[in-house]
């Protein structure tokens, strides 16, 4: 039921989240060692050493999943809060697991541009502290009308 803005917050950074997960993540040079000019997530797994691939899968695939249950868990609000920041950490775990690995692995010495489909990784993230704001605004307000009673 969307009844409060961090589940619009929370709905907002799922939905950037999977399009992290599935647009392009680099831009190569085009012409060295035949690399295409774009990869998606998925095109990796199949010309480059995958495992690497799948732990960013994991990071970022594990942020959606905790946003989507964290959608669900509007009666127990600290436990939303906690969520939130475990998703930051994950989608920022990401992000630099995505430099490095293209910078070090796949790419070395190369001129490795970030797309602009990176930036979805931050902004999910940044939905996700807006969320965790308005979820304590909330848990602050139900603490001050217990008192009043």
């Amino acid at each position: 039921m969307i009844q409060r803005i961090q589940t619009v917050f929370l709905l907002f950074s799922a939905i950037l989240i999977g399009q992290f997960l599935w647009m392009p993540l680099i831009n190569l040079e085009p012409g060295l060692f035949n690399h295409p000019a774009g990869l998606r997530g998925w095109e990796i797994v199949h010309r480059y050493n995958g495992w690497m691939y799948l732990i960013n899968l994991i990071l970022g695939g594990t942020a959606f999943g905790l946003t989507i249950v964290n959608i669900f868990l509007f009666k127990w609000r600290e436990l939303q809060m906690l969520l939130c920041w475990f998703c930051i950490v994950f989608l920022g775990c990401a992000v630099l697991f995505v430099y490095y690995e293209y910078r070090i692995y796949i790419y070395p010495g190369g001129f490795v541009l970030f797309t602009p489909w990176n930036a979805l990784a931050g902004v999910a993230a940044l939905f996700q502290l807006l969320a965790y704001f308005y979820i304590r605004k909330d848990e602050n307000t139900i603490k001050s009308l217990d008192r009043l009673r």
